[in-house]
């Protein structure tokens, strides 16, 4: 913001960000689709890999289910500051426009000066459940975070922890017949140090006192205060003990998709008939909910030991909190 700009910057940082932001104020929040293109120069920058085979096969794209269905493409871990996501937002624009969609994320830092402007320019949206049903049926894929402001708490540089995926992301994907992709990002976790984590070992495995839960007692409390303003409050720093991003590497890959309902892809389509869907289940019962949540962790398991090696984590170890 711009008082922590002047108190720890200089003042006339905090000035200037000041004025920008006031300036943005006025102007309204829509897409941008080129400044997506502005992330493709953070390719080398952090080292950027990913599992997609390029270029595309035409002849497979067009018959695909990736390419025809409604998606939700659920990316693990968030991170202090989901980095990834600007990569993906470029990657994804770049090789395959006609897949890009929209992003949710806490009403709070859709309302942040600047910020709000950014995500707005990337077609970000409140991760409100009317919202995103409005979008998913005018046939506009997910991309989401679905660890949230808890997953924030676990970033650790050096470890792989996640948050359990959300029983309402799989809840979501029933009522809508969205096709799930699950998507893992090495490296996720290392673009910050955070004061949450701080002092935490950087290995991977249980931690036999806390469940291999990072978190340390200041950063609970940082949790539970993050909770009652409903967004991440956290205090990290990454290189000069700035917040610029650590130089790190970043691996992105895509599992196979998941059909909420299997067996069922085309079965039905969204409300504007532009994607088709899995077979619809307006009101999911709970083992329905809970057997699609096994079938999701157990796709999202298998993607991380797959690539783990080629990641360059031969030894490491998924921690689902």
């Amino acid at each position: 913001s711009p008082i922590i700009l002047a108190m720890f910057v200089s003042p006339r940082a905090g000035i200037i960000m000041f004025v920008v932001a006031l300036f943005l104020a006025f102007i309204p929040v829509k897409q941008w689709p080129y400044f997506r293109h502005f992330f493709q120069m953070w390719y080398e920058l952090f080292d950027f890999h990913h599992n997609i085979s390029l270029p595309l096969d035409p002849t497979k794209t067009e018959t695909s289910m990736e390419d025809k269905g409604l998606l939700i493409y659920s990316t693990h871990p968030h991170g202090v500051i989901p980095i990834h996501g600007y990569l993906w937002c470029a990657f994804c624009d770049q090789h395959f426009t006609n897949r890009y969609g929209f992003g949710a994320l806490t009403d709070v830092a859709m309302r942040l000066p600047l910020l709000r402007h950014v995500m707005g320019w990337l077609s970000s949206e409140p991760a409100q459940k009317k919202v995103l049903l409005r979008r998913m049926d005018a046939g506009d894929n997910l991309y989401i975070l679905p660890g949230g402001v808890a997953e924030i708490f676990a970033a650790c540089p050096g470890r792989n922890v996640i948050k359990a995926p959300r029983r309402g992301l799989m809840k979501l994907a029933l009522q809508t017949g969205a096709v799930l992709v699950p998507t893992y990002v090495f490296g996720a976790n290392d673009f910050y140090n955070q004061l949450a984590t701080y002092g935490s070992k950087s290995t991977n495995g249980s931690n036999k006192k806390n469940g291999g839960d990072p978190t340390n007692a200041f950063g609970r409390i940082q949790r539970k205060i993050s909770r009652t303003f409903k967004g991440g409050i956290t205090f990290f720093w990454g290189q000069y003990g700035l917040p610029l991003p650590y130089e790190i590497k970043c691996s992105m890959v895509l599992g196979d998709p998941v059909e909420p309902n299997p067996g069922t892809f085309g079965q039905d389509k969204t409300k504007s008939g532009t994607k088709l869907t899995c077979a619809k289940i307006a009101e999911p019962t709970e083992e329905q909910i809970d057997e699609l949540y096994v079938r999701y962790t157990d796709a999202l398991v298998r993607l991380f030991e797959q690539y783990k090696v080629e990641a360059g984590f031969p030894d490491a170890k998924l921690d689902i909190l």
